[in-house]
């Protein structure tokens, strides 16, 4: 079952190194990893934030969402 990573489309859409980090996991993790933007996380203190699964992160910065995704699939393989 693939890793569900939810974020807001809203808050990330002005932030084009946080899109290109999410398009490279999707692009190299297309069967591991599920991908739902949502219009409002109500989130928009913490931006960029996001939800692996139930698990939510405040202001990730692309290295830090790599780290958390790979992490997190890698938990899953197991």
């Amino acid at each position: 079952m693939p890793v569900q990573l939810t974020l807001c489309r809203r808050c990330t859409r002005n932030r084009p190194e946080f899109r290109r980090t999410l398009a490279q996991l999707a692009n190299n993790y297309p069967h591991d990893l599920a991908v739902e933007e949502l219009e409002c996380m109500a989130a928009c203190d913490d931006v960029p934030a996001i939800m692996i699964e139930t698990d939510y992160y405040p202001r990730v910065p692309p290295t830090e969402l790599i780290r958390l995704v790979e992490a997190r699939i890698i938990a899953e393989r197991v």
